[in-house]
């Protein structure tokens, strides 16, 4: 098995047998995005508060300063405030993100980004998950810290938890590239700038924008039952884009079945259609490594 990195995922909610697995599939590191309440499985009647969200903070930074000890593999966070659930009294959040940042173990902002459907059906107003975005990309640029942009992806009832309004009469395309842009002009109002933005969940709809439009890092979460993706696409794409920006991460979370083997079948997939090694290496891992400081 190749070692890897896993850029983006919610797997401090998994038990000790499955983080052995991911390690005996050679994941040398991971990032977990930290954060959000449904990753849990948590059933919530009414939106969580502030000291709800830091619960979410302080249980995997915990997990992070033992896993090397545990597990052998490099474990860091990033926090933050996101909007597929409502968080009544994030500004005590971002009030507190900066001292956050100060801890060895958390390396990110995030995930964050605006999101028209949530979790439990707490909706929440994009002119406040704005402010709420606004506030974090600040104190991401303040700190030189990335900031992990989260891309909403259309979703059915059946996906979410506790069911969701049905979107628009839009396509997928124009669905994502309307919140991307959004998202990009409160980010760059913030003052972040490209090269500590990783914009993830991209897919086929949004990967050419990101390339073309935008300085920033390109996450493609390929373990998603929400927006499966397959190893023959990241195949396509590292060859027409180059290996310079790509991440490859999982998305893994605890609520739904999951494929331990997402990213190692990429590496492989990579391998079969002759991408140099050293470009494999670079999105599955170098290129992870570099901008989130992981030093391995």
């Amino acid at each position: 098995m190749s070692r890897y990195i896993d850029s983006h995922n919610h797997m401090h909610a998994l038990s000790w047998d499955e983080w052995e697995l991911f390690a005996m599939t050679g994941m040398a590191g991971a990032v977990l995005s930290c954060g959000n309440p449904h990753v849990h499985r948590e059933i919530w009647e009414a939106p969580p508060t502030a000291a709800d969200i830091f619960r979410f903070w302080d249980s995997p930074i915990r997990l992070a300063r033992v896993a090397e000890e545990k597990h052998f593999m490099r474990l860091r966070c990033a926090v933050g405030v996101s909007s597929m659930t409502r968080v009544e009294g994030w500004e005590k959040l971002t009030e507190a993100l900066p001292r956050y940042l100060e801890d060895p173990h958390v390396v990110a902002v995030g995930e964050a980004g605006l999101d028209p459907s949530q979790y439990f059906q707490l909706a929440w107003e994009l002119d406040d998950q704005a402010r709420c975005l606004e506030a974090q990309a600040r104190i991401a640029a303040a700190a030189g810290k990335p900031l992990i942009l989260h891309t909403p992806t259309p979703k059915k009832s059946v996906d979410f938890l506790g069911g969701v309004a049905v979107q628009g009469e839009v396509s997928p395309e124009e669905f994502r590239l309307h919140y991307l842009r959004r998202d990009l002009e409160i980010i760059e109002k913030a003052g972040l700038d490209h090269s500590l933005l990783v914009i993830d969940h991209v897919d086929g709809s949004i990967i050419d924008y990101v390339h073309t439009e935008t300085g920033a890092w390109c996450g493609i979460s390929i373990g998603s039952a929400l927006r499966p993706i397959h190893p023959d696409r990241v195949c396509e794409w590292v060859r027409e884009y180059g290996p310079e920006r790509i991440m490859l991460n999982s998305d893994h979370l605890g609520y739904r079945s999951i494929d331990f083997f997402s990213v190692p079948k990429a590496l492989r997939a990579m391998r079969r259609a002759e991408i140099p090694e050293k470009d494999i290496r670079r999105v599955s891992f170098d290129n992870a490594n570099e901008r989130f400081g992981l030093g391995l």
